[in-house]
């Protein structure tokens, strides 16, 4: 996993004057509220980007502890926080999650577009950290991208102002492929790599562990041909799904 840190601090460096890194995440509240079917007491965020989920559910009333490795991103949770008088809600670590230790369980984890990081080991040793971080009987939710659609979407190249973006697919390893640059500096291109999961895929991950996937919400897809993104399509048109992992308290 050493294109992490480069990919998401260059990533970054490219979003810095984005307006979309000012704009609070209700939506994936609200998602959090419906698939936890009432209010959580606390709540954890695994790589929480820039901060628009955390500020947005601390806004609510939550306690939230949110992990984020990249120092950049970071900084920009805290401001994000100054700016909607949130501090008091929101403990912000920066580390890597695969090294957190924490004192109490929480009742939620979310984790959203990120999940596939690295091997099936890492994953499966995720999830294990995770259902040790759950109190009994609570949940998580986890994005995770599909493999139908990202083989469909392998060599589509995009823009976005001054930033390319190009996507392609490992069909061997199941893995989406995303690389990122600069109009201005084409040298500086970097890449992430997320294994994609079915829901069968995620439930092999999950045969020895307490969690089980209880339910799945499918994202959206993008129309490239028409330049349209639907918020809802069927999981077999989806980029991703959201799973909610119940912590089984038997």
């Amino acid at each position: 996993m050493e294109w992490v840190k480069e990919f998401y601090n260059r990533q970054y460096e490219l979003l810095t004057d984005s307006p979309l890194n000012h704009i609070l995440r209700d939506d994936l509240v609200d998602k959090m509220e419906e698939l936890f079917e009432g209010k959580p007491t606390n709540l954890l965020e695994l790589g929480g980007g820039t901060g628009q989920f955390a500020v947005a559910a601390a806004k609510r009333g939550y306690d939230v502890t949110v992990i984020e490795l990249i120092p950049k991103a970071v900084l920009k949770i805290k401001a994000l926080a100054r700016e909607h008088e949130v501090e008091d809600k929101l403990h912000i670590i920066e580390g890597d999650f695969y090294e957190a230790e924490f004192n109490n369980p929480f009742d939620c984890i979310c984790y959203w577009d990120g999940f596939g990081v690295g091997s099936d080991e890492d994953q499966s040793k995720l999830l294990h950290l995770i259902e040790g971080w759950l109190s009994s009987g609570s949940l998580a939710l986890i994005d995770c991208y599909t493999p139908w659609y990202w083989a469909y979407t392998a060599g589509i190249e995009m823009s976005l102002d001054d930033i390319m973006r190009q996507y392609d697919f490992d069909p061997y390893h199941c893995r989406m492929i995303d690389t990122w640059w600069s109009v201005n500096d084409e040298s500086q291109a970097v890449t992430q790599s997320l294994r994609c999961y079915s829901p069968a895929d995620l439930e092999l991950l999950l045969a020895e562990s307490k969690l089980i996937l209880d339910h799945t919400i499918p994202g959206g897809a993008m129309d490239y041909d028409k330049g349209e993104y639907k918020e809802n399509v069927p999981l077999h048109q989806a980029m991703s799904y959201t799973a909610r992992l119940k912590k089984n308290t038997g």
